[in-house]
């Protein structure tokens, strides 16, 4: 890893939500999208493409949950991203049969996507991307647009082809887009210090980041005001990177103080270390080492 500027195969891994109503939240993840119950309990619930994991959605029942005021900041929407452009035409077929409305549908020349909200006004996308090497950089800026997205050409991958149960087993989440207050204090966050690369700036009000040149792993906009919304209200509880290296998040707990940000050093499952910390919104963003990662001092 060169300095300050997180590892190539750095990714988003997870997001965990507060929702409402668990069973209903439920219907629309796992009845309508085909995700598959990791964990189950009476509030609680991890989601992932197949039964084995990993978890890549976690949903958490309260409730004395709020709605999360149109205008504040938070979660713009997180996505789930699918590896074949037939996958993402297999979820849409899924959507239109269970008649639950989509609101956008988009080009963006490195993806194509889908965009909804869940039953609990969480944005959702779902994309696939193109091939990298249709992707187009000048001077460091990756192009990116918004089109209208053709969903005839999308559908005619999947005609003659019988209907799938759910997303295949290397469904993802791609990236995470959150509402912020303020994009100075954001680059500086996510770029400075926690050391992803900005790769689109053109956007009005936007700015895109990312690990090992991807399109974006976030994106962050000031686009619904500087408002933080209710503590207890739907919506982001925390999102999760997941990194090769288990020296970054030794790095990164003691840079974080000097740099004014507040972190924890947890255990999460199977003991491995996790560590939070609260990004200018006061979200929690979460950083844990993958399985295969290289231990501290390896290499």
């Amino acid at each position: 890893m060169s300095a300050n500027r997180l590892p190539d195969e750095t990714r988003i891994s997870q997001v965990h939500l507060r929702i409402a109503d668990l069973e209903r939240a439920l219907g629309f993840y796992q009845e309508l999208l085909g995700f598959r119950a990791i964990k189950k309990a009476a509030k609680h619930a991890v989601l992932g493409a197949t039964e084995q994991g990993p978890g890549l959605i976690v949903l958490t029942e309260d409730k004395h949950v709020c709605p999360r005021p149109s205008h504040a900041t938070g979660l713009y929407h997180f996505a789930i991203r699918y590896p074949a452009r037939s996958d993402l035409a297999q979820a849409l077929v899924r959507l239109a049969k269970g008649d639950y409305p989509i609101q956008g549908a988009s080009d963006h020349i490195v993806s194509e996507a889908i965009y909804l909200s869940d039953p609990d006004h969480n944005g959702v996308e779902l994309y696939v991307d193109r091939p990298r090497s249709q992707w187009t950089w000048r001077e460091g800026q990756i192009a990116m647009s918004t089109e209208a997205l053709d969903l005839d050409d999308l559908l005619a991958t999947i005609e003659g082809q019988s209907e799938t149960e759910g997303p295949p087993i290397a469904t993802d989440i791609g990236h995470v887009h959150l509402h912020v207050a303020d994009l100075t204090k954001a680059e500086r966050f996510y770029g400075e210090f926690l050391g992803l690369a900005v790769t689109q700036r053109s956007y009005p009000g936007a700015l895109f980041l990312s690990a090992g040149g991807y399109h974006h792993h976030v994106a962050v906009n000031t686009w619904a005001g500087r408002t933080a919304p209710p503590p207890n209200s739907v919506g982001l509880v925390s999102y999760r990177l997941e990194v090769p290296v288990a020296e970054v998040l030794y790095c990164l707990r003691h840079r974080a103080p000097l740099h004014g940000y507040e972190a924890e050093l947890e255990t999460a499952e199977e003991g491995a270390d996790l560590l939070k910390i609260r990004d200018p919104n006061g979200n929690w963003l979460e950083i844990e080492a993958a399985r295969t990662a290289q231990p501290i001092g390896a290499g």
